[in-house]
């Protein structure tokens, strides 16, 4: 009996551990399908120049990514893993798309540790055959991704080049400006040259060349006297313009009922009053008020 018992516990540890495979083969089965695969990835394997700053990978799948179970999502998380060169494991997070069904990305996660993504150095995402999709098949067969990052210092080499000729550029560019504006206003101005080294550099007389400098300086002094002159005119005539306009004339006076108004100024007339007994006559001095009261005796 003892041993009917334990082989009956034998049968039952089998059937539940045999079970689940079998399900899953029947599901695969009535999917229609067996395993799914990679359509393309960002980057590309066998990409190079991959940008070292936030390292990451995406992934197309053929099929939709997005299982149900947390279990499932959290076993296909350990289905991945990134490694340099020299087979260091490189911290990583993987993350599903609600938006495309068949994309997963998997991105390094260096930030809370002494591991550094390096310029010029090869990287390989590795992805498990165990990786399930939503309708739970399996990728099959493991799969790798090989990438090599950007070599920063070559890239910082073209950068400061590049620099240096954008700066090079400018500098060219501003004074021949500069110098083109400083002709241009050199070009209305008089400026006197010395006869005998432009005799020197002609090959003619001094005489000749003082002469040719009497005549430019005397059509200089022209020019810019009638400039002077057309510059005073039109100062005068925006004056007289400026004069015309801030004076304001009326034509001839108004009553104030052409405007359309009814007010009416009421004028009173009074009397002067009569000076009676004042004290101080008019045009009366003090000398005569003096001599009439001496006149007066006191009783």
């Amino acid at each position: 009996m003892k041993r009917i018992g334990a082989l009956v516990c034998l049968m039952i540890m089998a059937v539940s551990v045999l079970a689940p495979a079998c399900f899953a083969e029947d599901e695969t089965a009535a999917s229609g399908k067996s395993n799914f695969s990679i359509e393309s990835s960002t980057p590309e394997d066998g990409a190079t120049g991959v940008a070292v700053e936030n390292l990451s990978v995406k992934i197309y799948f053929d099929t939709a990514m997005l299982p149900e179970s947390k279990s499932i999502r959290q076993a296909n998380a350990k289905a991945f893993k990134m490694t340099n060169k020299k087979g260091k494991e490189i911290p990583i997070k993987v993350y599903y798309s609600h938006k495309e069904e068949g994309l997963m990305m998997v991105l390094s996660d260096t930030l809370d540790t002494d591991i550094q993504i390096q310029g010029d150095t090869e990287y390989t995402l590795t992805i498990d055959g165990s990786l399930r999709a939503t309708d739970g098949t399996q990728l099959g067969k493991k799969q790798t991704i090989t990438f090599k990052t950007l070599d920063q210092s070559q890239s910082t080499m073209v950068y400061m080049i590049m620099m240096g000729v954008m700066i090079a550029g400018m500098i060219f560019f501003t004074s021949r400006s500069a110098k083109k504006q400083a002709e241009k206003d050199n070009k209305d101005k008089y400026v006197p040259i010395n006869p005998y080294k432009e005799a020197k550099r002609t090959g003619k007389s001094v005489e000749e060349i003082v002469e040719k400098e009497k005549q430019r300086r005397a059509k200089y002094e022209a020019a810019l006297a009638k400039k002077q002159a057309q510059d005073a005119e039109l100062a005068a005539e925006e004056a007289e313009k400026a004069r015309k306009a801030s004076n304001k004339r009326v034509p001839a006076p108004k009553p104030i009922a052409a405007v359309g108004s009814d007010y009416k100024v009421k004028v009173k007339k009074t009397q002067k009053p009569q000076n009676k007994g004042t004290t101080n006559p008019k045009g009366q001095t003090g000398k005569q008020k003096n001599s009439k009261g001496k006149g007066k005796k006191k009783k």
